[in-house]
């Protein structure tokens, strides 16, 4: 008990812990980084004087130690300077961020507009372990975005892309927007809609995208014409509000309407609802994430559930995964998504 109390006055040590526990410093150094081949009846004899002593690791020595920042980048290329308002991106960022804190890990966060990806340089700056990447805008752009990334050379995880190059050191993980689409797109068809809109920003997500593919290849296999595009500025409530009425006002009604993610949706069906359209009478409308916002509509909006938190856990355990074993285990994984009836829609049969 003296011991204990002595240790008390001053910062806990590896070799105050092996002392305590009877045995060497090397066997603490192993328990606590997970190396070694130890008993496990040693490693909880160990864990159990560590948790007694109240030691706690030095940050810096162990970077020191290990050569590793014990720090992840995440860069987010998006048009919108707050994009932190988009649920779907803050939905990602805190499954990496919980996954990252319970393992030790800090995470630098930056944002930048496409445009000025070809002149910034401000994610070359970031000193990291490894990089969690979600790109806006055209197919090439990404392509090329993907590629500068590439010149860090540490271990990537691309979020929400379709694929990329082999010769990376990287990964891709998305939910299957495709079959979301799919999803969408088979509960309109059977709930009677024919001719049917889609929104969508003029910055593209490869997700919205993916949903607006899966979306007309079910059209199309149900003899259909391909959904019609509308396009909006951004994915604000108030742009896709605009621009869903002045669709109404210059073409013809449409018996079902999709948005790329439930706030697009959600101003579209204010503006049929302002335009003294019934929803879902008249128009069917269906949005994409069921996040908050689609209970708090009326009638609640149908829509398709996102994987958008279990993106960001996956990303930063494929990242730890990485940076233990020396290579990812997989260069793709897709996480399903599933479709959320609301009253937005008919419900037939």
């Amino acid at each position: 008990m003296k011991s204990i109390k002595r240790l008390t006055q001053r910062a806990v040590t590896i070799k105050d812990v092996a002392r305590e526990a009877g045995v060497s410093a090397m066997s603490v150094s192993n328990v606590l980084n997970g190396r070694g081949r130890i008993s496990e009846a040693t490693a909880d004899s160990i864990r159990r004087t560590v948790e007694r002593l109240g030691y706690r690791p030095s940050v810096a020595a162990r970077r020191l130690r290990l050569s590793q920042q014990w720090t992840i980048g995440m860069l987010i290329v998006v048009d919108d300077a707050d994009f932190l308002n988009d649920p779907f991106i803050t939905a990602q960022v805190t499954g990496l961020t919980n996954y990252l804190t319970a393992n030790s890990y800090s995470l630098i966060l930056r944002g930048m507009r496409p445009s000025d990806f070809r002149t910034a340089r401000v994610f070359q700056d970031i000193e990291a372990d490894g990089m969690v990447a979600i790109l806006s805008g055209e197919p090439m752009q990404r392509e090329w975005f993907v590629r500068e990334l590439s010149a860090l050379r540490i271990p990537l995880v691309f979020l929400q892309e379709q694929e990329a190059p082999d010769d990376m050191d990287c990964i891709v993980i998305r939910q299957d927007d495709f079959d979301g689409g799919r999803q969408v797109g088979l509960h309109l068809v059977e709930n009677g809609a024919r001719d049917c809109w889609m929104l969508m920003p003029c910055v593209e997500w490869a997700a919205m995208r993916s949903r607006l593919e899966g979306l007309s290849s079910m059209f199309a296999e149900a003899g259909l014409q391909s959904p019609t595009i509308i396009r909006c500025k951004d994915e604000s409530f108030d742009i896709c509000y605009l621009a869903t009425l002045d669709a109404l006002r210059h073409g013809r009604r449409p018996d079902a309407i999709v948005g790329g993610n439930d706030r697009m949706a959600i101003g579209a069906m204010k503006a049929c609802i302002d335009t003294g359209i019934r929803i879902p009478g008249d128009v069917q409308v269906m949005g994409f994430n069921a996040f908050d916002t689609w209970r708090y509509v009326e009638p609640t909006l149908t829509t398709v559930r996102s994987a958008a938190h279990d993106l960001g856990e996956r990303a930063a355990g494929e990242l730890m995964s990485r940076l233990q074993t020396g290579q990812f285990r997989r260069r793709k994984i897709t996480l399903p998504v599933t479709l959320q009836p609301g009253k937005s829609t008919r419900q037939m049969g």
